[in-house]
């Protein structure tokens, strides 16, 4: 009956720092609001190549993070399985979110190889940094909540990022496929990372290194987007 009870008001904790974390600024800043009023074809270009590299080199922190924490707790292990596993597009070739991203980025005539030179604006690769020295060498706490902070809040992003899209007419659905993917898929995420979760969320001792870690990545995630809107809105002198 005491672990029962115990083990809800871990949940109850978790759920109160989902609210916490999605009422952050990073939710509501500049970038955000100006991508869903529109872009010209000139900006849309200068954020496709930031974020598809920037997207390369999440998926390479979270291989990290499995690596991390996938001998030390074999459940745990297998949500950050699932959430790896969907970024590869869950064992589909033309699923994968790379894949995905590249069929926007084609459609845009940007080169493979002019990809591949890109770089991250400074504070994306922070975050990156950032993110991932906690991810493959943070203990299992805070490796985990900043992946919570990340995991439950990505569905706003991706909210503004695709209605943004949507006033683009010369993209079809299927260019913008991946944002579409992830207005759902960070849905089972979240999810997964709460399962991962719920047992260090029982112990008070935990709980200030989950938060902790969380907002952590919020602020972090909040720089990134300010980078992003320095590149891509105030580059205008640039063709993109």
């Amino acid at each position: 009956m005491s672990h029962s009870v115990t083990h809800r008001s871990g949940l109850v904790f978790l759920d109160a720092l989902e609210q916490e974390l999605q009422a952050h600024p990073a939710h509501m800043n500049t970038f955000f609001h100006a991508f869903q009023r529109g872009v010209t074809e000139a900006q849309l270009r200068r954020f496709a190549r930031q974020w598809y590299r920037f997207g390369i080199q999440f998926r390479k922190i979270l291989i990290g993070l499995l690596y991390n924490l996938s001998d030390k707790d074999e459940a745990i292990g297998l949500e950050l399985a699932r959430v790896l596993f969907s970024e590869y597009g869950n064992g589909v070739p033309e699923d994968v979110h790379a894949a995905q991203m590249l069929r926007l980025t084609d459609r845009l005539g940007i080169d493979r190889q002019v990809l591949a030179r890109e770089q991250l604006c400074p504070e994306a690769q922070a975050y990156i940094e950032g993110i991932g020295e906690v991810f493959l060498h943070g203990d299992m706490p805070s490796a985990l909540g900043a992946s919570f902070g990340i995991e439950t809040t990505a569905g706003l992003t991706y909210r503004y990022l695709y209605s943004g899209l949507l006033t683009c007419p010369q993209l079809s659905l299927q260019d913008i496929k991946f944002f579409e993917t992830h207005l759902f898929e960070e849905l089972h995420h979240g999810d997964w990372l709460r399962t991962a979760l719920a047992g260090y969320a029982e112990l008070e001792e935990h709980r200030e290194m989950i938060r902790t870690a969380a907002l952590m990545a919020m602020d972090k995630w909040h720089g990134l987007w300010l980078g992003m809107y320095r590149v891509v809105f105030d580059d205008d002198s640039t063709t993109g």
